[in-house]
C-alpha cells in the first residue's frame, strides 16, 4: 500500500499499441455497463414522468463520459491530456440531468422554474470556465487543473441535489428517496482516496477502488428509482 504517492502506471502492449492503465479502463467499462443497463430498465418505467426521463439521460451520458475518460487514460501515450478532456466535459453535461430530475419534483412551480434556470446557467458557466482552463491552463504539467471544475460541479449537482433533495423528498414524498442520499454518502470516501492518494496496490490503486465505490453508488441510485414507480408524483406538485 502507498499513501501520499502513486504507483507507476501499468503499461500494456496490445496490437502494437502502448496502452496505459488497462485495469482502470476495465473498471470504466463496468461502470458504463451498469449505467446503460439501468437506463434501459428505466425506459420501461413511466416515461411520462420527467424524473425518470432525466435519470435515464443522466445514466446514458454519464456512461458515455466514463468511457471517453477511460479511453483518454488508456490512449494517453497518443492523445496526451487532450484525450481526457471529453470525459471531463461529458461529466458536466450528465450532472445537469441529475439536477433536473430532482428539480422536476419540487412542489412549488415558481421555485421549480427558478431552480431549472439556475441549473442551466450553472452548466453554461462551468462549461465556459472548463474550456478556458483547457485552453489557457498548463494542464499537461498539472492535470489536476482540468478536474477542478468537474469536481465542483459534481459536488453541487450530486452532493446537493441527490443528497439534500433526496433527504427532503424522503420526508415529503417517499421513504425510498433515502437511497439517493445514502448513495451520496457512499461516494465520500472517493474524495479521501484521491486527496490523500491512498493506493492499496499497483494493480488495484485509488482509481480502481473509487470505481467500485462508484458502482455501489449507482446501484443505490437505481434502487431508489426502481422503488418509486407506483407513486403519483403529480400529487406532490402544485
Amino acid at each position: 500500500m502507498r499513501i501520499g504517492s502513486n504507483y507507476d502506471k501499468i503499461e500494456w502492449k496490445l496490437f502494437n499499441l502502448d496502452l496505459l492503465e488497462p485495469i482502470g479502463f476495465l473498471g470504466d467499462l463496468i461502470i458504463a455497463g451498469f449505467c446503460f443497463c439501468f437506463a434501459y430498465k428505466i425506459l420501461k418505467m413511466n416515461t411520462k414522468v420527467l424524473f425518470y426521463n432525466y435519470w435515464r439521460w443522466f445514466l446514458i451520458i454519464f456512461g458515455i463520459s466514463i468511457i471517453l475518460g477511460g479511453l483518454g487514460h488508456l490512449l494517453y501515450n497518443y492523445t496526451g491530456t487532450f484525450g481526457k478532456c471529453f470525459g471531463w466535459l461529458g461529466s458536466l453535461i450528465s450532472t445537469v440531468f441529475l439536477e433536473m430530475a430532482f428539480i422536476s419534483l419540487y412542489p412549488k412551480t415558481k421555485v421549480r422554474k427558478i431552480l431549472y434556470v439556475i441549473s442551466y446557467l450553472k452548466l453554461v458557466l462551468m462549461f465556459i470556465i472548463e474550456l478556458l482552463i483547457l485552453s489557457f491552463g498548463d494542464i499537461d504539467k498539472n492535470q489536476a487543473l482540468g478536474l477542478i471544475v468537474p469536481s465542483i460541479n459534481s459536488f453541487i449537482g450530486i452532493g446537493f441535489y441527490a443528497g439534500y433533495f433526496g433527504y427532503y423528498y424522503q420526508k415529503t414524498i417517499s421513504e425510498n428517496f433515502k437511497y439517493f442520499w445514502i448513495g451520496v454518502l457512499v461516494l465520500v470516501p472517493t474524495s479521501l482516496l484521491q486527496i490523500f492518494k491512498i493506493n492499496p496496490h499497483q494493480y488495484f490503486d485509488r482509481n480502481d477502488l473509487s470505481h467500485l465505490i462508484l458502482i455501489l453508488s449507482v446501484i443505490l441510485f437505481y434502487q431508489g428509482i426502481k422503488k418509486l414507480p407506483k407513486i403519483d408524483f403529480a400529487k406532490s406538485l402544485d
